[in-house]
């Protein structure tokens, strides 16, 4: 596999449910245990014609709602210590989360969208990767 779509679980069971779709679609997937917070990343080869990818992409959506769910609900390991990370796309296509702690995760979602959330850490990320050593009050607002 040369180019990669990559997907990310962290139940074991939603992660299943995805790879069953890529079989009945007949597509190659390789299966990895991430080893920062033990998720399951199922890989496919990036050649999926737009309908299906189109389609893949609709499930993990859902799929990704449902996962979500789960872990909020603490339902996957109830015998697991209290964790939350961040997903963080990095450029180039690296991807990796960072550990933060799980009680100050919930303050924020309390007083912000997961929306709102996301685009303030893309903010972080994007500065950090490439910085801008101009003055704050001269930059353009992202």
């Amino acid at each position: 596999m040369n180019e990669l779509l990559e997907y990310l679980f962290f139940t074991p069971a939603i992660a299943d449910k995805f790879a069953a779709a890529l079989q009945e679609n007949d597509l190659v997937y390789v299966r990895e245990i991430e080893s920062m917070q033990g998720a399951t990343l199922l890989k496919i080869a990036d050649g999926v014609d737009d309908a299906l990818w189109d389609s893949l992409d609709e499930l993990y959506e859902v799929l990704n709602t449902e996962d979500q769910a789960l872990l909020e609900a603490g339902l996957v390991d109830e015998d697991a210590k209290s964790t939350a990370g961040i997903y963080l796309q990095l450029a180039g296509g690296r991807q990796t989360v960072a550990q933060i702690n799980p009680d100050v995760m919930n303050r924020m979602l309390s007083v912000i969208t997961m929306d709102e959330f996301n685009a303030f850490i893309e903010t972080i990320v994007r500065n950090v990767e490439t910085p801008d050593d101009s003055a704050i009050c001269q930059r353009q607002p992202n």
